[in-house]
């Protein structure tokens, strides 16, 4: 917690009438001269300020002459003509091209952009860089006070017989002074306005009503009897609910009510957006198709996508839109090769975030079709998508090759062959999709899931353990949680070697922020490059710009060893699709390869994991809601991956401590046992490098097994963890964790809290259990809550217990604003 000190600043106390009484005349004379003369200056100064502001009208008014000159005598191509001249850019709408070349002619040629090199662009007050960053996104580069050329400018024939080129002319010429464009200071977006909020949104009040604030709107809880109220922010969830009283009430008084987006487009955009783009009606798409997964309240498009068919389960699975699966198509595979891909590019700039399927589908009768569908992630229903039957199959074959090269760039048998690929401007990339049934396809469905541990060999309690992990619903909250849960796209379902290609991009990327020499726009560029290169590569419904560590650890770091998890999991499930008669948990569960059973509620282990997850959790708070933890369930686990209790054993300092997990994580934990974190990052849980992070406190575990607030199930992990002969402490993040992981040495995180060591005990003969109430410790400053501890060595970590637990809402504390 940040401490912050007022300081009070004391002003010097005036002269005491004896004090002035010993001023010599001389003294009081300089002082009456002082006084005299300041007036004068400060008149002087304002003066200057005055005819600075009447010089810049001067000049605006000139600006505006001229412009109307122009427009009167030179067509939209001669304007086109003269910024080709110029080495300026020509491209885009009438409408633009206008403004651009009336600029470059009254103020000077534009330089490049400073970041990329690439061309800029006169637009509004701004000037904006037109050119690509790389070629996986665009240069985000923005100015008010663009870099100019001191060049002549040149004129095609075309307008030397102009009334204009004289003026033009006499302008072009840098000799002759070219003022400089200047601005008045820039308008924040909520400048006048009068914002009023309501229900429940992403955000608390209180934080949008200081966010508003500071960029000069203001905030009235009220919409009635208040004048000028600009708008109703609500979530776009009161449109299915019919509305509030207030929403109402608004709509009574003809004020617009809009989605929380729009205060978020706004200001990344530096102005307000216009209103009716947002309206809670208006974003209801024509002839009912509904509205799209990305515009939706994110709780509504959870219940969608959490339901939603998954459209293609793997590189065999014929997309459910044409309907053929059901009739026994299949994609068609011809010389080794599968003609089924998955395409996808974001770049957010230009408001792009597509997807492309692309089949040849065989039906039963040999009828070939080829089929395509392309469109915006999470805007399926409006996407374009074709099916054609083709005759001749080499006709298909070579039609397919040319649209994969016309919208990729690369040609399609290097790919499908060799894997070999070129990512280029402006073009799609494929997402490697690997032959096998995606989780959300294979795993238990709702249907499934009553009579799945009905016939099963399992021990009742195991069965439905093994059920919970072999059903869809865990796996598809994940993916929803984490925003990669598009149904077009079978994310849960890609190769090793895409996967491999998304941990080098983290991992490349993670390395240059840390020696990162660019700053402002230029590093703001780097960071926007690798978030469009990261969501082309891992397609998400709702892609963004990551910003900082917080960002990277968990939206791209764990969200990838997420997807990794869940990709492992979809090859131990395949397909249960079927009948669950031939006992398909028994069979699921072998393939682990581990150990499960339930733990006596009356045995002393038991009770003695209860009583460490008593004493060292505290409630989980989410918005205004704290929620408690009870136990359901332990099981002993024995991981094959893992060593022994009896091998641990040997190896000295030993803790037991507490994992956090998601369940969608557990079926390669219980195989493999846990695995390092993919990178280092200076915050909880990456800190340490790449190392297996545990805890002494339950409570930070929890925050990685609870994940949402309408699941309320979910599993600790307790293992024990051997530190190793040398210990390293650290209160803030190592500067060089590479050093720690190659020398393997165990590292102890301390965080603000620690367990009260009074009540630590021993277990299994050497075994810490560091059980203690959590009370404060003396590292307040400490960039962890709670002590952490880092193992760099698997073979160092056993996993003994899984903890089924249950979060229980404890209260619901109400914002008087939202209630």
């Amino acid at each position: 917690m940040h401490v912050f000190n007022l300081v009070h600043e004391t002003r010097s106390q005036a002269h005491t009438a004896s004090d002035e009484r010993k001023m010599t005349r001389k003294q009081k004379a300089e002082t009456k001269s002082q006084d005299s003369a300041s007036p004068k200056k400060a008149k002087t100064e304002e003066d200057n300020g005055q005819e600075g502001e009447e010089s810049m009208v001067d000049i605006r008014a000139e600006f505006e002459k001229f412009c109307k000159a122009i427009s009167e005598h030179l067509s939209i191509k001669q304007m086109r003509e003269i910024l080709e001249a110029n080495g300026q850019y020509s491209s885009g709408d009438d409408d633009a091209v206008v403004p651009r070349c009336q600029d470059i002619m009254f103020y000077g040629p534009l330089d490049h952009c400073p970041i990329c090199g690439g061309m800029l662009e006169c637009s509004g007050d701004r000037y904006h860089c037109v050119g690509d960053y790389s070629e996986w996104s665009s240069c985000i580069y923005s100015t008010r006070e663009p870099p100019r050329r001191e060049d002549t400018l040149r004129f095609p024939k075309s307008v030397e017989s102009t009334p204009v080129y004289d003026l033009i002319k006499k302008r072009g010429d840098p000799k002759k002074s070219r003022p400089p464009r200047k601005y008045s200071a820039p308008k924040k977006p909520f400048d006048g306005m009068m914002i009023s909020l309501a229900g429940r949104l992403t955000r608390t009040h209180q934080y949008w009503k200081s966010i508003i604030e500071e960029y000069g709107g203001k905030v009235n809880n009220s919409v009635i009897g208040v004048a000028g109220v600009t708008c109703l922010v609500v979530s776009a969830a009161e449109r299915d609910r019919g509305g509030s009283s207030k929403v109402a009430e608004a709509v009574e008084r003809s004020i617009p009510v809009v989605r929380e987006a729009w205060l978020s487009d706004s200001i990344e955009k530096e102005q307000a957006q216009p209103l009716d783009a947002y309206d809670i009606a208006s974003d209801i798409a024509v002839e009912g198709r509904g509205i799209s997964l990305d515009k939706m309240d994110p709780s509504a498009e959870a219940l969608e996508t959490i339901t939603a068919d998954l459209k293609v389960f793997g590189k065999r699975g014929v997309h459910k839109d044409t309907k053929m699966q059901d009739e026994g198509a299949r994609i068609l595979e011809k010389d080794g090769l599968l003609y089924n891909c998955a395409l996808s590019v974001c770049n957010q700039k230009n408001q792009i975030n597509d997807f492309c399927i692309m089949q040849l589908i065989m039906s039963p009768e040999n009828r070939l079709h080829m089929y395509c569908k392309k469109g915006r992630i999470g805007d399926s229903i409006r996407a374009d998508d074709k099916l054609e039957e083709w005759e001749d199959v080499d006709d298909a074959i070579q039609e397919f090759a040319r649209l994969f090269e016309e919208l990729t760039g690369n040609e399609f048998e290097s790919w499908e062959r060799e894997k070999k690929i070129q990512k280029k401007h402006h073009k799609f990339f494929p997402i490697d999709v690997d032959d096998g049934v995606e989780v959300r396809h294979g795993a238990l469905g709702l249907r499934q899931l009553g009579s799945a541990a009905a016939h099963s060999k399992l021990d009742p309690m195991v069965a439905n353990f093994v059920k919970v992990l072999c059903s869809q619903e865990i796996y598809r909250y994940a993916l929803m949680e984490l925003g990669h849960d598009s149904p077009e796209v079978p994310i849960g379902m890609l190769t090793d070697l895409h996967l491999k290609r998304c941990e080098e991009t983290l991992l490349y990327f993670v390395e240059k922020v840390k020696s990162m020499k660019e700053t402002g726009q230029a590093a703001e560029c780097v960071w926007y490059e690798f978030s469009q290169r990261w969501f082309t590569l891992m397609p998400s419904i709702r892609p963004f710009t990551f910003r900082d560590y917080t960002d990277l650890a968990e939206h791209a770091a764990s969200a990838y060893e997420t997807i990794r998890d869940v990709n492992f999991a979809s090859r131990i499930i395949e397909d249960m699709s079927g009948s669950t008669l031939d006992d398909p948990l028994f069979e699921r569960y072998n393939k682990l390869g581990c150990f499960v059973s339930p733990l006596e509620k009356d045995s002393d282990d038991y009770k003695m994991i209860v009583n460490y997850l008593e004493k060292t959790y505290e409630p989980i708070r989410v918005g205004d809601m704290s929620y408690g933890v009870s136990v359901e369930n332990i099981f002993s686990v024995e991981v094959s991956a893992c060593p022994s209790l009896d091998d641990i054993k040997k190896i000295p300092n030993k803790v037991l401590l507490w994992c956090g997990t998601r369940s969608s994580n557990l079926l390669r934990h219980l195989q493999k046992g846990f695995l390092p974190s993919v990178c280092s990052l200076p915050v909880s849980g990456y800190m340490f490098g790449r190392a297996v992070v545990c805890s002494d406190a339950a409570a930070e575990a929890a925050r990685y097994g609870f994940t949402a607030i309408d699941r309320p199930e979910g599993f600790l992990v307790l293992a024990v963890a051997s530190l190793g002969e040398e210990i390293k402490e650290f209160s803030s993040p190592p500067e060089d964790t590479k050093a720690l992981e190659e020398k393997k040495i165990g590292v102890k995180g301390l965080g603000r809290k620690k367990t009260d060591e009074k009540e630590h005990f021993v277990w299994k003969d050497d075994i810490k259990v560091p059980c203690g109430r959590l009370i404060p410790s003396e590292y307040k400053d400490s960039v962890l809550e709670y002590n952490e501890y880092a193992v760099y060595d698997p073979q160092q970590v056993s996993i003994r217990y899984l903890v089924a637990v249950k979060f229980d809402e404890q209260g619901v504390v109400y914002d008087t604003d939202e209630a």
